[in-house]
């Protein structure tokens, strides 16, 4: 029986991504120190939040999580960045599937003025096609309510309810007290990002010496390559899933867009929605300090730099030429992986041998 769980709830945008490439890449020093973190738990969110019902491999998903965590001796990490928002219902179910253990939670925080941005790409490379000018406006104002809405019915409600710090907290604190929750502040840009995984090894006690660094975490893509994908998706809003997952998202995004960002200009918060993110931040960080949960790092990380570039660009302003040129390249990388994964096909086909 798991002596410990930690359930790290996110936030999204918060190195959610690099900590989870960390503990995929050290799997094995991980189980060395006693700690159990299944990285592939996909399917069983999935089956917790009974979505997916028809996708094969998902049903029982989650009990079987529960079975793995529950017979482990030692300490247990979940870390999905989606079981931040969920409502008190679910919360209180999760929670009790975890005891007997004693159960903790872990939101890691990174500063708003790097969140908004980062999270409407996400939002793209998952089928949006909201501009973002319309995002910044509807998440830079205080939301009506913070409810389970979907996204395309009220932006800022559906971004808070992720990114509400005191609010997330105060949602997970009736089933887990505030002393055993923590905040882990994610350091400001160009940071070695080791610190933020010291930060975190040192709450669910890991030894993170000589831990291998995961590859990349999540990049960004340019003020063009953005537009792109967003009237790409105004275009083709019927693709099947695996059809974006592995061609939009990892190929025309991760493989060729990714790597044109030092290429093309970034977009920004207007001064304006700047000054209104500035102030919230400050109320968050009062709110946090008055949570009674335990911060590891610095709560000032959380309050936004001075914009690296103030003379951002508007994405929609891009110019078909600026576009014409993203998606060439984007077409180009296409090929290369499409060619490579028939010559793949075709050595396994002719028993290891290709012509």
């Amino acid at each position: 029986m798991a002596r410990r769980v930690f359930l790290h709830i996110g936030t999204m945008k918060s190195a959610t991504t690099w900590l989870q490439g960390m503990a995929f890449a050290n799997s094995d020093r991980l189980a060395q120190q006693g700690v159990f973190w299944p990285v592939a738990d996909q399917r069983a969110l999935a089956d917790f939040l009974g979505r997916d019902e028809a996708r094969t491999g998902h049903e029982g998903a989650w009990p079987e999580l529960v079975g793995a965590i529950q017979r482990h001796p030692g300490d247990a990490v979940w870390s999905n960045e989606l079981l931040a928002p969920l409502g008190a219902g679910k919360i209180k179910r999760l929670v009790a599937a975890m005891q007997p253990a004693h159960v903790e939670v872990v939101v890691t925080a990174r500063d708003l003025g790097r969140v908004i941005p980062s999270h409407w790409q996400t939002t793209l490379q998952n089928g949006s096609t909201t501009k973002w000018s319309d995002f910044a406006a509807a998440v830079c104002t205080e939301p009506a309510q913070l409810t389970r809405v979907p996204r395309s019915e009220d932006v800022g409600s559906w971004f808070w309810r992720r990114h509400d710090i005191p609010t997330v907290l105060a949602r997970w604190q009736p089933f887990v007290p505030a002393k055993q929750m923590t905040v882990v502040t994610v350091p400001p840009v160009g940071s070695d990002p080791q610190i933020v995984v010291d930060r975190f090894a040192m709450v669910v006690g890991i030894n993170a010496s000589g831990l291998e660094q995961p590859p990349h975490g999540n990049s960004s893509v340019g003020a063009y390559s953005a537009e792109l994908l967003r009237r790409l998706n105004e275009v083709v809003p019927d693709l099947e899933r695996h059809h974006y997952r592995f061609g939009v998202k990892k190929v025309l995004t991760r493989t060729a867009l990714m790597g044109r960002a030092a290429q093309e200009p970034r977009f920004t918060l207007t001064e304006e929605h700047r000054r209104w993110v500035d102030e919230r931040a400050g109320r968050m960080i009062d709110e946090i300090q008055a949570s009674g949960v335990r911060v590891v790092g610095d709560l000032e990380d959380l309050r936004p730099a001075p914009q690296v570039s103030p003379h951002g660009v508007d994405p929609s302003s891009a110019s078909e030429a600026d576009l014409l040129e993203a998606a060439l390249q984007g077409i180009g990388e296409m090929a290369k992986f499409v060619g490579d994964q028939q010559l793949e096909l075709e050595r396994h086909s002719l028993g290891g041998t290709s012509t």
